[in-house]
């Protein structure tokens, strides 16, 4: 089983590494909150509230807190 471990570029950025390798990175934006982009081929499912949107690699979080916790549930076997 792969361990998600956090690398911190401060103050803006966050990237999850996995053996080693960044598989997403958490960006703080200028308007507020948070976004994850994976940086392989993962897609982050469509909001329940949008149900005929398209799977995204970026999606947006209120907190840096909520986005890890997202990360490594996606990232769990």
């Amino acid at each position: 089983m792969s361990h998600v471990s956090w690398d911190n570029n401060l103050p803006t950025t966050w990237t999850a590494l996995m053996d080693g390798q960044a598989v997403c990175s958490i960006k703080r934006k200028d308007i507020g909150g948070w976004t994850a982009a994976w940086t392989d081929e993962r897609l982050w499912p469509a909001p329940a509230h949008l149900p005929k949107a398209l799977p995204q690699p970026t999606r947006f979080f209120s907190s840096l807190e909520e986005a890890k916790r997202a990360v490594e549930q996606a990232l769990a076997p």
